[in-house]
């Protein structure tokens, strides 16, 4: 991009994500909590307008459940890379257009971010390569290195160290949103009291060498579950519509369920919608992503 390109609006999508496995194998010293999860990105999105110029780096969002300006981890990205260029003067006005629901387990505003590092890096002539984004977004987030890197990897330490892994080729994954968000930070704090290691150095030699291709579930949920037992009848009925198997993505709120057949997944919507339980409820149909959004 040539250096009159700078001030070219970009519009970008960026996806939701859903963890297929995600194990919680202790806390380490610095009061992360040390994961390895198998994540996958799907076929739901925000979108990302920027607008590069000025001194200023100014945050928007469209829906009154997301924060905009300094509280809006778009911004945390923004003021990152900026940090890391040397170039205090860079400013933008980034709006988002939410489409993936928040306090979810979704990764919407880490994709956000990704998008953001993206879009800015090259709107900025800032040059750097995907090594340089990804320790950016380490900074911002623990999801943050997987959206730069997508569509599907294994994600290690807090989230941030990232191995591609080949993604799902087929399938529909029907997403179920309760009217409950949940805050990460929260439901990991309720994790601590099962996990009896906290200031002390997590040992990776204690926790699996790799995660099979086709092994799935969510420890969070032995936490969230029990708070939260509507989460856990929302994937009982996706089961028995059908669903060859169903979970909660990342901390929750929401769960899905794998269908092999559109019209299974179309049909366990509507029966949700209908339902008592489910009457409340969003459903998003989704497809897993062949390929990075973000080359």
């Amino acid at each position: 991009m040539s250096r009159k390109d700078v001030s070219t609006p970009l519009v970008l999508k960026t996806p939701a994500k859903l963890n297929l496995c995600l194990k919680v194998l202790g806390l380490r010293a610095d009061g992360y909590h040390e994961i390895v999860t198998w994540m996958q990105q799907v076929s739901l999105y925000d979108e990302v307008h920027i607008e590069p110029g000025g001194k200023r780096i100014l945050v928007y969002a469209d829906r009154d459940d997301v924060p905009g300006g300094s509280e809006n981890i778009v911004y945390r990205a923004a003021r990152a890379l900026r940090a890391a260029s040397g170039r205090k003067t860079l400013g933008a006005r980034i709006s988002l257009k939410k489409n993936i629901p928040a306090g979810a387990g979704l990764g919407g505003g880490s994709g956000n971010a990704a998008g953001a590092l993206w879009a800015l890096n090259r709107a900025w002539n800032l040059g750097m390569d995907r090594a340089d984004l990804c320790e950016v977004a380490a900074q911002v987030g623990s999801d943050v290195p997987f959206f730069l890197c997508g569509p599907a990897a294994v994600c290690r330490g807090r989230g941030e160290r990232v191995e591609a892994k080949e993604a799902l080729r087929s399938g529909w994954f029907l997403l179920v949103k309760p009217p409950v968000a949940l805050s990460t930070h929260e439901v990991y704090g309720w994790s601590r009291e099962r996990l009896g290691r906290e200031g002390r150095d997590f040992d990776e030699t204690n926790g699996p060498a790799r995660l099979g291709r086709y092994e799935y579930g969510n420890d969070l949920e032995g936490i969230v579950f029990p708070r939260f037992p509507e989460l856990d009848s929302l994937c009982a009925m996706l089961v028995r519509q059908g669903a060859v198997r169903a979970m909660m993505s990342g901390s929750g709120s929401a769960v899905f369920g794998f269908f092999r057949r559109k019209w299974e997944a179309e049909r366990a919507a509507t029966h949700i919608k209908e339902s008592e339980k489910g009457g409340k409820c969003e459903c998003f149909l989704t497809t897993p992503l062949q390929v990075a959004c973000f080359p």
